[in-house]
Order: structure tokens, then sequence, then C-alpha cells
């Protein structure tokens, strides 16, 4: 069998923060807990558009429509929390320097703001500037010129729509997701990936509209859920768990909706939970997205490199034989859970992958369609053929086509050919692999359906 490529086109998104610590945006809207929400209080938001958006520079493909993207990236966010943005035109090239806002909120693609990237190859940044309460007060997004965009999916350059989208998430308030389907996920697939357009971040997944509505509303009519993950005791002492991913999946669909990280302290919060049934399950950030990809330079996640303690894949056991968990409209629930700590795990899926290429972007799947895929990690060789599933009834694994393949990785990279239904919502869908040992691991969001 060939060797196949292992894809390099995934970099970083990054964000720089100023003046106010950053908090997981799950848990920064709680009208009675004392924490700030790091968000705009003035509304509108005006936005200033550089004039450099009218006259892009030679790292954006001629023809490209910048100035299109830039207002999709905004309209994308008012449309889905209550959010309002009032555009503006300005003669600025650059971003404010650190510590030193002047109060304009500047989209830019000027070359002038080469400084601001130095050799990094995140393909956007912004600047957050925010008052002594953790208000916003001014938020600046420049595009890397050292990195090509263009907006017609040209293999080898960034989409301008996704990375505007993202930054404008960072603009917002919100910070990176471990939802591997979301907009605001910490890598960026460049156009050509699998062979595709790099095109699903500009559509915003469940996970992203749920963060901007934590931070903006509307949550009329939704509920949340929220708890502490501790680690079981030992030598009689028991531990919060920092930088587990715990995520709520719609039962009826397998659509994931919402995902947070815990804090320090083990809390985490699901806000603005439409009514319904969910199944809810953690895990370590061990996978495609680490917790170091979760990590700003400072704030709540400063410091986390790795899940702290290690624990095992579990799904809440809830109040029902069937583990799911009922939300209703303006209901706040509380779930925590004691959870096995694992310091020897042996499933640790680390890339997806497609068409002959393996990377840590979501899989772009159609409705109706069959497509083979593709898992790489560490364990993938003690997986069994019933040990594949897709969190969703729309979803089935032929089990039968499970095979090893051969790529360019230190582990093991498996394919098995998945069928989606004609009716199949649109969103992102879980990956769920089970060792023969029993071991779980999930890819949460990893297969997404656009609309």
């Amino acid at each position: 069998m060939s060797r196949k490529g292992l894809s390099a086109a995934v970099v970083l998104f990054a964000l720089i923060s100023a003046q106010a610590p950053v908090r997981a945006y799950t848990l920064q809207y709680r009208d009675n807990s004392g924490i700030v929400a790091r968000r705009w209080l003035a509304r509108p938001i005006i936005v200033a558009f550089s004039s450099s958006l009218s006259s892009p520079p030679s790292n954006i493909k001629t023809g490209s429509d910048v100035i299109g993207s830039a207002r999709h990236a905004l309209e994308h966010w008012a449309n889905v929390a209550d959010i309002q943005f009032l555009e503006t035109r300005s003669t600025a090239q650059t971003i404010s320097p650190p510590n030193n806002g002047d109060r304009i909120n500047l989209i830019t693609v000027s070359p002038e703001n080469g400084a601001v990237f130095g050799t990094s190859e995140s393909p956007g940044r912004t600047r957050v500037f925010s008052d002594s309460g953790g208000a916003i007060v001014e938020a600046d997004i420049a595009l890397n010129p050292n990195e090509l965009f263009s907006s017609d999916g040209t293999p080898g350059t960034y989409d301008l729509e996704s990375t505007f989208t993202h930054e404008v998430g960072h603009l917002l308030g919100l910070e990176h997701s471990a939802v591997i389907g979301a907009t605001m996920q910490p890598r960026q697939a460049l156009n050509g990936v699998y062979g595709l357009p790099a095109f699903t971040q500009r559509t915003l997944s469940a996970d992203d509209a749920v963060g901007a509505r934590a931070l903006y509303g509307s949550k009329a009519g939704t509920g949340s859920i929220s708890g502490k993950l501790i680690g079981a005791a030992v030598a009689g002492l028991s531990q919060p768990i920092f930088g587990g991913h715990v995520f709520a999946e719609d039962v009826l669909t397998g659509r994931l909706i919402a995902g947070s990280v815990t804090l320090p302290s083990g809390e985490y919060r699901l806000d603005a939970l439409p009514p319904g049934s969910y199944r809810l399950i953690g895990q370590s950030l061990d996978g495609p997205i680490s917790a170091a990809d979760i990590a700003p330079a400072g704030g709540s996640y400063a410091g986390l490199m790795e899940t702290k303690p290690s624990f095992r894949t579990f799904i809440f056991a809830g109040r029902s034989a069937s583990r799911s968990i009922s939300i209703t409209a303006d209901v706040a629930s509380s779930l925590g859970s004691f959870v096995s700590l694992n310091s020897a795990a042996t499933l640790k899926p680390q890339l997806i992958g497609m068409n002959g290429e393996l990377s840590t972007a979501a899989l772009p799947l159609e409705a109706g369609k069959k497509f083979t895929i593709y898992v790489g990690g560490e364990g993938l060789d003690q997986i069994a053929a019933d040990g594949i599933s897709i969190s969703s009834p729309f979803i089935t694994v032929d089990p039968a086509t499970l095979t090893e393949e051969q790529f360019d990785t230190p582990y093991p990279v498996i394919s098995f050919e998945v069928t989606i239904a004609p009716n199949a919502p649109p969103g992102d869908y879980s990956i769920r692999l089970q060792s023969i040992s029993g071991e779980l691991a999930y890819l949460p969001g990893a297969l997404t359906i656009d609309p």
C-alpha cells in the first residue's frame, strides 16, 4: 500500500490580549457569580474598515472580495446573538500597540502590521483592550502579511472570510474552542487540505453560537448545565480537573451543541442551551486540539500544557438509565462528577483525514453521500470493527470496511466508511472510538455538515 502524505497546512490562530485576564466565555456570563464578563457593554460595536481593505496588498489574490468577506464575518455573529455592528472607514493601517489603544476598532490587511506577526504563521491576530472592570473597549484585527489569502478557494491560500470570522469571534471576547468543527477552534486549514476549499469555518457551529449567546444573549428560552470535575481521591486527596473538555450532544440528532474547558477549580459551564435531551461527555485535552492549544498567553488557562490530572473519558450519568440530561427553558442545571484518573491512557487519536490526507481540520461531509475517513493516533490498532461509531442516528459506520493504513506517522492510522443520511441535519458530529479493553475516546465535532 502506498504511503500517504501528512498535511502540514493547518496553522494555529493567535490571540493577543491586553490589560484584562482572560476567562472561558462559558463561565463569564453568570449574573450572580461576581465574575465580570469579558465582553462589550457599548452597543453597537463600531468597527472601522481600514483603507487597506479597498487596496489590498499582493499577498491577497487579485480580485478577492476583501470587504465582502469582512462584512460577511460580522453578519455571521450578528445573526446568532444580540450583537450589533456599525461599519465606518479609517485611513489607519496598523493596529494599536499593546497597552496603548486608540479606541478605534480597526480591521486591517496592511503589510505594515508585519512586526505584529514576526515569524508567526498565524493567518490573523486580534488585539483586545479591556477596562479595569473587564469590559472590552477596543479590539483590532490584522491579517498576516506574510501569508497568502483569497476568497475563491485557491489552493495554498487561507480563506479570507474564514479568517475574519474567527478573528471577529476574538473581537467579541470568545476564546478558542476544543470542538474540532467550531469556527473558534485554534487552527485554520489552508485551501486545498483534503483536496477541497477550506470554507467550513465561514459557518458558525452550534458551539460558536452558544458562546456568543452566553456573552450577549439572546438567552430567553434556553437553559444551562454547570458543575465541577473532580479527580477520584489519591492517597485520600481529591483533585479538581484543570483543562478537561466537557461537551454536550443532542441525543435526538447526535449534533454537538456546546463545549467548555474546566478551570483550575474544575468548574465548567454550558450556557444558552436549547431545551432538549443531552448526552454530556468529559475527556482530557490530548487529541487533535490539545490543552496547549487552548492556553492563551495569560488568564484562566495560563500554563495549561496538559489536562491536570489526566482522566478517563466518560459519559455523565445524568438522571436516567439512558444517561441523558434534560434541559428545560430558563432552568439552570447542576451536574458534577468524580472521574477516574488515568495516567496511562493507551487510546489517543491525534489526526483525522479524508481523500488521502491527515490533518486536524474538521472533515466536510455532505448529506446523502458515502465517505472514507481516516483516524490516526496511539492505540488505534486496538480498535475492533464494532468499536467505531458516530454519535448520530443519521451517520452509520460500515464495520466491514475497517482497514489499517500506511501514513508517515509514528502511530497507527485506520480507515472506515461512513454513510450520511439524506436528511442529516447540518452541524458537527463526533467520532466515538472504543478499544478492545473498553477504553473510550471521542473526536468531538470532527465531522461537519454545512447548511
